[in-house]
């Protein structure tokens, strides 16, 4: 019950206090918190690596020019489509792990297939966007693989040590600093939450209503398309994991690249679809049995 009435009070917080957005810088520890929690507990092992990391990988790419194509094949405007590739492109987001160890996956497959997906759909980035936005990305790149380093390889780097320092112990300490983990979430929900409804509140006079409300159901079916493939990529063993792979998303990563870009309308694509998706993880934490 008490998980319930805070995944609900995040996303309302966040939605009506706006200025929260003020604390964005909080977002990145908070995820550094989240996955050193995560990755201390895992095995970094070339065995570690699996073929189904590849797929989902292929396919979050595929199925983001999929997207596209389709979308202007089918005489939709080009801003609703660059606004799906953006999201769709999108690699899985940093707490993709804390999620699938709340939820009971498996933490190494989780971890190091947000760690591949992220390098690769990073490397791929500067060489799709030119195709999508007609201009180039690679001005942007340094900052943004800098805030990727930040929450990516800090984690990995004190979990590391944290292992070869103390060993099994650290192990523990992970074990017994996971449930923390999903209050952390809790914060970082209301402040994404925050950060996309001063992002909407920003564009309301850019765009008319109806464009903002065909984003929204754009990001919808791509949030239970992305989801429901994922899991089906992970059959029969790894359908969780895969799920989160695929459809829990970076938001932020690619709201910055699409607006360093000047693509304004590009970015609301990822920025909305943070509902979604942290709306579909909240109800399969509800559910889930302690």
């Amino acid at each position: 019950m008490l998980r319930t009435i805070l995944l609900v009070l995040c996303f309302a917080v966040g939605w009506f206090c706006p200025w929260l957005a003020g604390f964005r810088w909080l977002m990145p520890w908070c995820l550094v918190y989240m996955l050193s929690v995560v990755f201390v507990r895992m095995e970094f092992t070339p065995r570690a690596v699996h073929w189904r990391h590849w797929l989902v990988i292929g396919v979050n790419l595929a199925t983001a020019f999929g997207v596209w194509g389709g979308l202007l094949l089918c005489g939709v405007p080009e801003r609703f489509a660059q606004a799906a590739f953006f999201t769709a492109v999108t690699p899985s987001a940093s707490a993709a792990p804390v999620i699938i160890s709340l939820l009971g996956g498996s933490i190494t497959f989780g971890s190091m297939g947000f760690l591949l997906g992220t390098l690769v759909v990073s490397a791929a980035l500067p060489l799709a966007i030119p195709v999508v936005l007609h201009q180039s990305a690679w001005a942007a790149m340094p900052l943004i693989l800098g805030r990727v380093c930040l929450v990516t390889l800090l984690p990995f780097a004190v979990a590391w040590c944290l292992r070869r320092r103390f060993g099994e112990r650290a192990r523990a300490w992970g074990r017994r600093l996971t449930p923390s983990t999903l209050y952390v979430w809790i914060v970082l929900v209301a402040l994404i939450a925050a950060n996309a409804s001063q992002t909407l509140t920003a564009h309301a006079a850019d765009y008319p209503r109806s464009d903002v409300l065909w984003v929204l159901l754009i990001d919808f079916l791509l949030c239970v398309g992305l989801f429901a493939l994922g899991a089906c990529l992970g059959l029969p063993r790894r359908p969780r994991e895969c799920s989160q792979l695929l459809g829990q998303k970076n938001t932020s990563y690619t709201v910055y690249l699409a607006l360093a870009c000047g693509a304004p309308f590009a970015a609301l694509g990822p920025a909305f679809y943070v509902f979604f998706h942290n709306l579909w993880n909240g109800i399969q934490l509800i559910a889930k049995r302690d």
